[in-house]
């Protein structure tokens, strides 16, 4: 008898133990409140890493002043989050860097990361509103999120920057050359999806669209033309609260280099800040 009522009572003591470390942590994850502040989610492109948006995160950081702190989310290949890195409620504008562990999946897929994860970021870190930066198939990841899969229960998509964003995909025969036209020369059937699908957009949104021109010639960024690029103003312009373009030239407008390149930080953090 003595013996059970020693191992019941062994195990109350594990179950309190056990239940009081779980209040413990949930306590701690709680104090982190992030909803006086703005943070900034980013997404990679194709084939990025955690290292994709580093040393614009740490540029940025350092120069302007206006951050502190960041953490990556991992998602897996079956949609679970990994944190790495943490933030505190001392944390201003904190870079939260999305990954995809699957770097090479369908938009529509990479869409539905990007609401899990912001759902997550509202559970943990009580985020009410935040501001988007998404690097070529990151931007498209952004906008079918922003388009489909946001919801009024959800924190605000402030502001939206889109680099070297394919809307129009990468064939040149469906982009002409030139930045001043009303239509691209021809609208893949991914393009006139975005369009049908941006009456759903927050019109209260903010969005900036950043092309690279290589030759300054309105060709390409060496992978994604300038016109695709900038297919962007008929998805967005006249069905949000402001939208504008900027088109950076030179050999650091290559495209996977946009995201290092510091006149597109310059640009990224007048807006975004």
């Amino acid at each position: 008898m003595w013996h059970k009522l020693a191992l019941f009572g062994g195990c109350i003591f594990l179950a309190i133990a056990v239940f009081g470390s779980i209040r413990a942590y949930s306590a701690k994850i709680k104090d982190v409140d992030l909803s006086k502040t703005t943070p900034i989610v980013l997404v990679h492109g194709t084939h990025g890493t955690a290292n994709s948006f580093n040393g614009m995160i740490s540029r940025i950081t350092e120069t302007y002043g206006k951050s502190t702190d960041k953490v990556i989310v991992l998602v897996k290949k079956d949609g679970t989050l990994e944190y790495q890195g943490t933030l505190s409620n001392k944390s201003k504008n904190p870079f939260i860097q999305v990954v995809f562990e699957n770097n090479d999946a369908p938009i529509d897929q990479e869409a539905a990361w990007v609401a899990t994860v912001i759902k997550d970021i509202q559970k943990k870190y009580n985020v009410t509103q935040y501001n988007a930066i998404g690097h070529s198939n990151g931007g498209l990841a952004l906008t079918t999120y922003a388009e489909k899969l946001a919801d009024d229960s959800a924190p605000i998509m402030e502001k939206l920057v889109v680099i070297g964003t394919p809307f129009n995909d990468l064939d040149g025969d469906d982009n002409a050359a030139t930045t001043d036209f009303t239509d691209v020369a021809n609208r893949t059937t991914e393009l006139q999806q975005y369009i049908d699908d941006s009456t759903n957009l927050d019109a209260k949104l903010q969005v900036l669209s950043i092309a690279g021109d290589l030759d300054n010639n309105a060709v390409s960024d060496g992978v994604v033309p300038v016109q695709s690029a900038l297919s962007s103003r008929l998805i967005f312009a006249g069905n949000v609260a402001n939208y504008s373009e900027e088109v950076v030239t030179g050999a650091n407008a290559q495209h996977s280099d946009l995201h290092e390149n510091t006149t597109v930080d310059g640009i990224v953090a007048d807006f975004i800040y």
